[in-house]
């Protein structure tokens, strides 16, 4: 998920909670509240990768494909899923937008 995305969301949540008076904000630097509110989120939440990140982990898990000598057995045994389960990982994880 793309850190603009997230960081849209608190805003359009925290105007939301000032216009209906639950939350009065006051802070002359502009998206201050907004920016500590991300790095809380992005301390917790492991889906927040950066696109590097995603990509390294993908290309981790695409090095199945390069034959690196493991039977499926042992695959399997070493990873925690089967060759097709975690091509279909991949498949799901390059679906995920930074």
């Amino acid at each position: 998920m793309a850190e603009f995305i997230v960081k849209e969301a608190i805003a359009r949540t925290i105007k939301e909670l000032e216009e209906s008076g639950d939350l009065v904000v006051v802070n002359p630097i502009e998206n201050a509240v907004v920016n500590k509110l991300f790095d809380a989120v992005q301390a917790v939440s492991p889906n927040l990768l950066s696109a590097a990140e995603l990509s390294g982990i993908i290309s981790a898990l695409n090095a199945h494909k390069l034959g690196f000598g493991l039977d499926d057995n042992d695959f399997q045994t070493i990873i925690g899923l089967t060759k097709a389960e975690l091509t279909e990982a991949t498949r799901k994880l390059r679906a995920v937008k930074c």
